[in-house]
Order: C-alpha cells, then sequence, then structure tokens
C-alpha cells in the first residue's frame, strides 16, 4: 500500500516571531539551530567549506572565517597579496548584500574579480589564496564617485565591539576592541575564550558577554555605513600593485590546537574558533553569527517596541527594531511594512 504525505502548510519565508513575556520580549531563533555540534567529529580542513554551504546568505564572510582559523592553526602568515585579494573579496560581499540593485551588481563583479565568479566561493586557502586577480578584470570595474548611504546612529548602553589593527577597523583585523563611552577592552583575537563567553552556552540565543557586559556587532557598533566604506576600500585596494603580483600562498600544515577566525560580514562580526587534535579532527567547535551575538540587543529594543500603544504601533516598531538589528534571516529583506511580523505569548 502506498502512502500520500500532503504537504499543505504555508511557510511565509518574510515571518519574523517574536515572543514577549512578563518580563519583556525576545526575537524567536529556535529556528536556528547553532552548527557547532554539527561539525565536530569532522576534519578540521574541511570545517570552513561545509558552513559556508549550510548559511548561505553570508557565505563569503563564513569561507574567511573559517579559513583565517585554520591560518591560526597552521602557524602560518598569509602575504600581502594574498591579504588583498582577501579583502577584495570581502569588501565585494559587502556591496552585494546592498539593497541597491547597481551596488548589488557592482558587488558581484568585485567578487568575480576577486576570484569567485559563483556564489559559494573558493578564493581563500590555509596560507593565502587560490590565485591572484586578472588585471583586466580589476580594470573593468566600475566604482560610482560620491556615493552616499543613509545611516542613523542607535544609541546603545553595552558595549560596541569590532575587529582592529593599530586601533582602528579592519575587517580582517587581528585584534578585538569593545568601547563604551570613553571605556575600551582590547584583546588579541586568538585569545577570544579568555574574553567572551557565552551566558546561555551551545543556545541560539547565546547571550555572550565581554568581560561580564553585553555587547553589539554590525554597522551600529563601528558607527558608518558600510557601503561607502567598502567602495573607498576597493578603490585602494585595485590601486595597490601587489594586488597581482607577488607571493600569494605560503605552504603550511595543519597543527593541533587552537585556532580562531574572524571576519566582519554584511552583518557584523563573525568568528570560528576551532580546536583540533593531533589527527586534523575538529574536537571543539564556537561559531558565533552576528544575528546570535545581537540577539541580546535586538530584544532590548522590542521590549520597547512592545510598550506602543496601538497594535498597528507596535507592529510598525517591532519590525523597525528587527530590521536595524538585520538578522540573518529572510525576514530582513522583506518589503517594507510587510514583514510577517507574529508576536506570541510565551512562558
Amino acid at each position: 500500500m502506498s502512502t500520500t504525505l500532503r504537504l499543505d502548510q504555508f511557510v511565509d519565508p518574510f515571518e519574523a516571531k517574536v515572543v514577549y513575556t512578563d518580563s519583556g520580549g525576545y526575537f524567536d531563533l529556535s529556528g536556528l539551530p547553532r552548527l557547532d555540534p554539527m561539525l565536530v567529529g569532522r576534519n578540521v580542513a574541511e570545517v570552513p567549506d561545509i558552513v559556508k554551504r549550510l548559511c548561505g546568505l553570508c557565505p563569503v564572510a563564513h569561507h574567511l572565517a573559517g579559513v583565517r582559523a585554520l591560518d591560526a592553526l597552521c602557524g602560518v602568515e598569509v602575504p600581502e597579496s594574498a591579504q588583498l585579494v582577501r579583502l577584495l573579496l570581502h569588501h565585494g560581499s559587502i556591496l552585494y548584500a546592498s539593497r541597491d540593485m547597481d551596488i548589488k551588481r557592482l558587488g558581484k563583479a568585485v567578487m568575480a574579480a576577486a576570484g569567485s565568479p559563483g556564489h559559494f566561493p573558493d578564493v581563500a586557502i590555509p596560507g593565502g589564496v587560490r590565485a591572484l586577480p586578472d588585471p583586466q578584470a580589476l580594470a573593468e570595474l566600475r566604482l560610482p564617485e560620491n556615493y552616499e548611504e543613509s545611516f542613523e546612529p542607535v544609541p546603545y548602553d553595552g558595549f560596541d565591539m569590532m575587529l582592529t589593527s593599530h586601533g582602528t577597523l579592519d575587517p580582517l583585523g587581528d585584534h578585538v576592541t569593545a568601547r563604551s563611552g570613553e571605556e575600551r577592552i582590547t584583546f588579541d583575537l586568538q585569545t577570544w575564550a579568555d574574553h567572551v563567553a557565552e551566558s546561555r552556552p551551545g543556545d541560539p540565543a547565546p547571550r555572550p558577554l565581554v568581560h561580564g557586559h553585553p555587547y553589539r556587532v554590525g554597522p551600529y557598533a563601528h558607527g558608518e555605513a558600510m557601503v561607502p566604506r567598502s567602495l573607498a576600500e576597493i578603490r585602494r585596494i585595485i590601486a595597490d600593485p601587489r594586488l597581482c603580483e607577488g607571493e600569494f600562498r605560503k605552504e603550511s600544515s595543519i597543527l593541533s590546537g587552537i585556532g580562531v577566525g574572524a571576519v566582519e560580514g554584511p552583518r557584523g562580526l563573525l568568528v570560528h574558533r576551532y580546536v583540533a587534535n593531533e589527527d586534523g579532527v575538529l574536537v571543539d567547535c564556537q561559531i558565533l553569527t552576528p544575528t546570535a551575538q545581537n540577539e541580546a540587543w535586538l530584544a532590548s529594543m522590542l521590549e520597547a517596541s512592545l510598550q506602543q500603544d496601538s497594535d498597528r504601533g507596535v507592529e510598525l516598531s517591532v519590525e523597525n527594531s528587527i530590521r536595524t538589528a538585520n538578522p540573518c534571516l529572510p525576514c530582513s529583506s522583506a518589503p517594507e511594512g510587510h514583514m510577517g511580523v507574529v508576536i506570541e505569548k510565551g512562558n
């Protein structure tokens, strides 16, 4: 006897579920399970490629963060030419995440020039990159002059966290800086676990803390829009003669130990932390996405949104809060006023 399965449930891709309780509200991340446990036991060299395909909205960020973690496990310093190629790929991905279709198309062309014509990149490898860009592809890029993007700062009581080098924002930096007013916390990326701890270990919403303090990541932590900055950086990178000549890979082999890789992706700081044994097998793993790190910040905004006087006011304010935090979900790209906001009572 045959069995018929009837799939008739409507799934709204733009749905955004908010749960409210007596103590406040929060954005439901239960549909985003942690990838970390699924990766333990794998060959650590395979992990970045697996993750970039599981998390298809930001494949470049996961690709670069994962390979940077392998760089650290190899104990290898990436050549300057290779670092420029990685930066070009990164900034192309920032443009590609834009809602401006002209900028989005430019981002695609920039990523192709960096060696990634498809959706899933295969550009960076431990110790460098696979190849240097074609000068002709770079010459064909047309960057707009004086591009502007509106940006209104959003106040926050916690720390703003970002990757830095020599004290300034660097999307592939080797230090982490968290700031709140005049207070600064700066540490080497490889010591991540000594400074940042999940208050809900293993949870989809882990509520990580830096030195016991809440923090946020992304453009509002940086204090500036990302597209204009990336356009300026792309212009600088393609004018650098080292981009198309010189050493682009150092031979390396993966060692046992701990390697941390990170990148300032389109939504903010993404961290991959790998622990490998002497056989090159992943024995422990932590992947912290911007969505997971910003969940507590979003919850604080949602608590204020739920205090609006009317149902429509609540819905619009909730939608605006979600767009501000920009979680890595389809709801973030819903047309204005058409996000499928669902508000439910929780325990």
